[in-house]
């Protein structure tokens, strides 16, 4: 193999994804080490071993040795991003200066070794971190906050909307940070209702959550009653679910709604939205979520 096309190899595998962005939060705030340079070699062995850092060009297993390195040099970028996340988030203070890791490797053939071209692949990152005296609670960094909750089976619009709110909630918007909560709940409750309609073939319901007519209030309503059906209770047991999971997860929504409606100046005539209130309903958020997903995950 060439080392033009060794090079070429590597930038095209190499790829940071935010499901290994969001690991490596949860490692980097697990761990007691602050120096970022000791996090990222136990993190690179417990996902991929040792990279290589030499590759036998002419080897039968080049190809698969450059995608190893190219994997370890995504987890490393995974984990700076990770860290400046978390320091956006205030999850985490600079305690250094800034540094820059940049990828080397040699590629070595029958007319010697050389170090492969890597242009690109490289970052910046503080060269240690330390936990704020005062901790967020909650966490206001998305990943960390919907941490054990799939958010990848999540609708796109329902993650957005949940970061939003983290967002205001973060800058002490707490009105805000409420009403894009509740959008968040009503999603996931719409996007949960429909997957049971299609999977009972309960045509009435479907027709009901389509409905831009018809209140969320309501449409909570007609998805528990289906749920309390013999059909509906057998699907809950598939999902791992029970009753009162789901009447928490109304509860919570019904809270979270009339929070929401003081937008309404015909209701309250004023908008003011404590800190207490607000963070009481975002901790409970991925717990009402994850009843809900797992719901209509096991309708799939």
């Amino acid at each position: 193999m060439l080392r033009e096309d060794a090079s070429a190899l590597l930038a095209s595998d190499v790829l940071v994804t935010r499901e290994d962005i969001a690991r490596a939060k949860v490692y980097v705030l697990q761990a007691e080490e602050s120096d970022v340079d000791a996090l990222a070699v136990p993190w690179l062995e417990k996902q991929v071993g040792r990279p290589p850092n030499l590759v036998d060009l002419d080897s039968p297993t080049a190809r698969d040795d450059l995608k190893l390195a190219a994997k370890g040099y995504s987890l490393r970028l995974a984990l700076y991003q990770a860290v400046w996340e978390l320091v956006a988030a205030g999850e985490l203070i600079p305690a250094g200066p800034p540094e820059t890791w940049e990828a080397t490797l040699t590629g070595r053939t029958q007319r010697g070794s050389n170090g492969l071209r890597l242009d690109g692949i490289k970052c910046a990152y503080p060269n240690r971190v330390h936990r704020p005296p005062l901790p967020n609670h909650p966490s206001t960094d998305p990943d960390i906050f919907l941490n054990g909750l799939d958010c990848m089976s999540l609708h796109a619009g329902i993650q957005a909307a949940v970061e939003q709110a983290l967002c205001c909630f973060r800058r002490g918007l707490y009105l805000p940070a409420t009403v894009m909560l509740a959008a968040a709940a009503e999603g996931t409750w719409l996007e949960c209702g429909l997957a049971i309609a299609t999977k009972l073939g309960d045509t009435k319901l479907g027709q009901l959550l389509n409905n831009q007519y018809v209140g969320l209030a309501r449409k909570v309503l007609c998805i528990t009653k289906a749920l309390d059906q013999p059909t509906g209770k057998a699907l809950l047991s598939a999902a791992g679910e029970g009753k009162a999971r789901i009447d928490d997860a109304v509860l919570w929504t019904t809270t979270l709604r009339d929070r929401r409606n003081t937008l309404h100046w015909g209701k309250a005539r004023s908008f003011i939205a404590e800190h207490s209130d607000t963070a009481s309903l975002l901790l409970a958020t991925p717990m009402h979520l994850s009843t809900l997903e797992s719901i209509r995950k096991a309708c799939l």
